[in-house]
């Protein structure tokens, strides 16, 4: 005789009422945001502390000056965070820039003079650093650029337009009504007079001679010298080294290199960036950052794995 096969008794299928369902799919979704949640948790727990660890390390801070200096607010808030860091043990300067105006470069080279008394401070300087961003550069302790930079054009300029001429020739005859005769002077509505140049150029020099002072306080230069670099000509990098208007030829390496050296800091400090293009890396650690991103993508990664599939 055969043995029989044993049959398995069929289990009727029970269909789910609709508050069975329901209340399935909310059970689902409220794990799935438990999952959610805690893997969002992780995330801030991670980074949190990754942060925490790496503000206690010292670092070399950095600043990039570069285009028109104009309202530099950024750039302020930034060096005030680098002056209140008790971690920033020196300051790396760059510079690109045709200048801008006085009071903003002023601004900024106040600052840079206030970070380098207590701790040591270069300027690199990249193709350009004329006018204004030679103003900001003369705050620094040394200063750093390629042979081939350009720098120099100490001075202050005012410029204006005379149209009196223009509007003549169209038919329009501008009524200027006002309290003395230098308000609003220069005007491109009516014409200079001799009286209104003078005026003009007793502002500049005023201004020229605080851009002097400037340079003589922090540059040892003679005044025969000076008197070559005031009339506001250009100089290479390798000219400006000879007139003294520059400490070294060399790279921003070369810079760093002697920010370590004169504040006898670790071959391997940190570099951090307080540059308004670098936002994110001003909030995590540049090298908090390139060690580990890898680990924290397969976090999250991983993370939201679970958090899409329930059987994870």
């Amino acid at each position: 005789m055969q043995p029989r096969k044993k049959v398995k008794p069929r289990v009727p299928k029970i269909k789910m009422k609709g508050n069975d369902r329901l209340e399935k799919s909310l059970s689902k979704r409220g794990a799935i945001v438990k999952r959610f949640a805690t893997v969002l948790i992780s995330i801030i727990l991670i980074f949190s502390f990754f942060l925490f660890t790496s503000k206690k390390k010292d670092f070399i801070a950095t600043i990039s000056i570069e285009g028109i200096i104009s309202n530099p607010e950024e750039t302020l808030n930034d060096l005030e965070n680098i002056n209140k860091s008790s971690n920033a043990k020196a300051l790396l300067v760059n510079i690109n820039s045709p200048g801008g105006t006085f009071v903003s470069s002023k601004e900024l080279y106040d600052k840079i003079k206030e970070i380098s008394k207590k701790v040591p401070v270069v300027t690199y300087m990249r193709e350009m650093a004329t006018s204004g961003g030679y103003l900001v550069s003369l705050a620094s302790q040394k200063i750093f650029s390629n042979i081939g930079t350009i720098t120099g054009s100490v001075g202050v300029i005012l410029q204006t337009a005379e149209i009196t001429e223009l509007l003549e020739k169209i038919g329009i005859n501008p009524i200027i009504i006002k309290s003395g005769k230098l308000k609003a002077t220069p005007n491109p509505l009516e014409g200079l007079s001799e009286n209104d140049s003078k005026y003009l150029n007793d502002v500049v020099k005023s201004m020229q001679l605080e851009f002097l002072s400037l340079l003589s306080e922090n540059r040892n230069i003679e005044s025969k010298t000076l008197e070559i670099i005031s009339d506001g000509r250009i100089f290479t990098g390798k000219q400006a080294k000879e007139l003294n208007l520059i400490d070294f030829i060399g790279s921003k390496s070369d810079a760093i290199q002697w920010l370590k050296d004169e504040a006898k800091l670790p071959p391997n400090i940190d570099i951090l960036d307080f540059s308004e293009e670098n936002q994110y890396e001003k909030l995590i650690n540049m090298r908090l950052f390139d060690k580990n991103l890898n680990f924290l993508k397969n976090n999250i990664y991983s993370g939201f794995l679970a958090i899409w599939d329930p059987k994870l």
